[in-house]
């Protein structure tokens, strides 16, 4: 190692402590040795965003704007990730106690309830409870008004969130039939975003505070107190100052919410837990519901188990789902591997919901809706490979009866897609069977647009000619380098040709060898698609670091392609990973 490059470390690892004590100062968040990669990361960003070009230029700016900087770097270190509706079973409690808080409300002579998200972040908690209560709220008491306060330290985050403006990516992870109705869609170069409308705008304020040093007025009392996954950050004794300064605007019957991994027991805080994370004032009683109230007509729950039936012809993700959808609170009753074998199961399982793939063999996803009619009667959550971009096709199912889409999971987001499904499940379930939504939503189409060209490796063999017939006729393939790379024999694959050309007129270029001969690497980065039959050897000898591989779903791949599989999808689904994958 030169000199200059030590220096040049050294000086980083010096920024990277004088960040990090500065904003622990700041905020109380307690920036440790684990978080110094993630700080040295983002300081470097922050220097391209301002031009320097090290850690002694940058130490020289912090130093002549200090104060407008330092809300820069809190703000940058302290937001932390956040979605909307996320930690589901906390909204569940609300909603199963909305009863009980609008009447401890009423008793105390309001017409408005009162809750503070006290670790806001960029709006999506404060959002989502206001979509929460504006689906639940009016059924119980159309009486009764809420508000929700949202604070954060981060100014830049407060604004986000005040603005109200997400990309659709992002806001249909929510359960559809919660979030329909109180967001607007752009248009044209805004088509992706959406805006909250002003009715419910009106529900939600904004304002940035220290949780070290609140500066809520003492007499602002709220019915539910959110500080959720923010705590981890502080120290013990920042976590009990804090947690005591939240309380004393609690009302005497008020909930404080703390995340999942976080926990209040043995600070000896005067709180005793009703539910996961959930914690009263020790000497809170629950007041008895008002004679004339009749709390049968709200009844939030769901079944104990959910029994799901899963049709997917993928393996892998049937055993994902498997791992996603567990006792207690559900059970897989089923999995059919298309929409005949759906059809049968229909006959003898009695599912509360169903999970259901698009792209199948022999029957496929929309000709199963169309035969069984089991839409009309049974809340249908579509899990498939197309993207939420694809309208299109997404569309037509949701008049079909289908009451919700995720996107399909892999093994490397399942934590993610695990809470969105299980949220989706539950609430389809309920809008179906209490009619707390519409039982036919309509998603706005948009126009498809064109993906950008690349370079798609085929490696497939004799077998497998069907699917990559399948894969390459549902593309155009405008200006993409196709390789068919073939495992047999080069006679073999004269005769295959010709049943390809038709599908590959509007490409760049196609070629084909087989897999002994000599294959040239693409420039940039390439896609492979690995067919069952496709020859391994190749694919390990020329596959790169920058390259993706996808493939398909079959328990003979060997263990080196799937450890470094991008994903594992049966062929049905391989077009659109292809879309998604080059940017479509």
């Amino acid at each position: 190692m030169s000199l200059a490059h030590k220096q040049s470390s050294y000086e980083w690892s010096h920024l990277v402590k004088d960040v990090s004590d500065v904003i622990s100062k700041i905020t109380g968040n307690v920036m440790t040795e684990k978080q110094y990669p993630m700080i040295e990361s983002r300081m470097k960003k922050r220097c391209l965003d301002l031009r320097l070009d090290s850690a002694a230029a940058y130490k020289s700016y912090w130093t002549k704007n200090a104060e407008e900087e330092n809300k820069h770097l809190t703000g940058l270190l302290t937001t932390h990730f956040t979605s909307f509706f996320r930690e589901f079973s906390h909204f569940e409690w609300i909603g199963q106690q909305l009863p009980s808080i609008i009447a401890n409300a009423k008793s105390e002579g309001r017409k408005v309830l009162k809750i503070w998200s006290s670790a806001s972040s960029k709006g999506q908690e404060v959002w989502s409870l206001c979509m929460w209560l504006a689906q639940h709220v009016p059924k119980i008491d159309p009486t009764m008004d809420f508000m929700v306060i949202g604070s954060d330290i981060d100014s830049v985050s407060v604004k986000e969130g005040e603005n109200g403006v997400y990309h659709r990516r992002e806001l249909e992870t929510a359960p559809l039939h919660l979030w329909q109705g109180h967001w607007v869609r752009g248009k044209g170069e805004i088509s992706d975003w959406y805006k909250v409308k002003t009715e419910l705008r009106k529900k939600a304020k904004f304002q940035t505070m220290n949780l070290l040093s609140l500066t809520m007025p003492k007499e602002e009392k709220f019915d539910v107190i959110l500080c959720r996954n923010v705590l981890i950050y502080f120290d013990k004794e920042n976590q009990e100052k804090i947690v005591k300064s939240l309380l004393k605007h609690l009302t005497a019957e008020g909930a404080l919410i703390t995340g999942m991994s976080e926990s209040l027991n043995g600070l000896g805080l005067g709180v005793r837990g009703v539910a996961p994370s959930i914690y009263k004032l020790q000497e809170a009683k629950v007041m008895p519901l008002p004679t004339q109230s009749k709390p049968s007509e709200f009844n939030l729950s769901f079944p104990a188990p959910l029994k799901v039936l899963c049709v997917d012809d993928s393996p892998t993700i049937i055993a994902i789902l498997k791992k996603i959808l567990k006792a207690p609170e559900y059970e897989i009753i089923g999995t059919a591997k298309d929409g005949l074998e759906a059809i049968e199961k229909l006959k003898t399982l009695k599912p509360d919901a169903i999970t259901l793939d698009i792209h199948m063999p022999n029957m496929d996803g929309p000709t199963f809706l169309k035969e069984s009619g089991v839409a009309s009667r049974l809340p249908v959550v579509i899990v498939s490979s197309v993207g939420r971009e694809h309208s299109s096709l997404i569309s037509p199912l949701m008049g079909m009866g289908v009451t919700d889409f995720v996107e399909k999971p892999s093994l490397e987001n399942i934590n993610q897609i695990s809470e969105e499904l299980k949220q989706k499940l539950k609430m389809s379930w309920f809008a179906k069977n209490k009619s707390s939504g519409p039982s036919r939503i309509q998603m706005t189409s948009e126009p498809v647009r064109q993906r950008a060209p690349g370079f798609v490796a085929l490696n497939f063999g004799a077998g497998d000619v069907d699917h990559v017939k399948q894969v390459i006729s549902q593309q155009k393939w405008n200006k993409d380098e196709l390789r068919f790379i073939f495992n047999g024999s080069s006679s073999e694959l004269e005769r295959i040709r010709p049943l390809f050309n038709s599908s590959l007129q509007l490409a760049k270029s196609v070629s084909f060898i087989c897999s002994n001969e000599y294959y040239s690497s693409s420039s940039g980065t390439a896609l492979f698609l690995h067919f069952k039959g496709g020859d391994t050897s190749f694919t390990r000898r020329y596959l790169r670091t920058e390259d993706f591989l996808y493939l398909e779903d079959s328990q003979y791949t060997e263990s080196f392609l799937r450890e470094r599989a991008n994903d594992i999808t049966p062929s049905t689904s391989f077009a659109y990973l292809i879309d998604k994958s080059l940017g479509g």
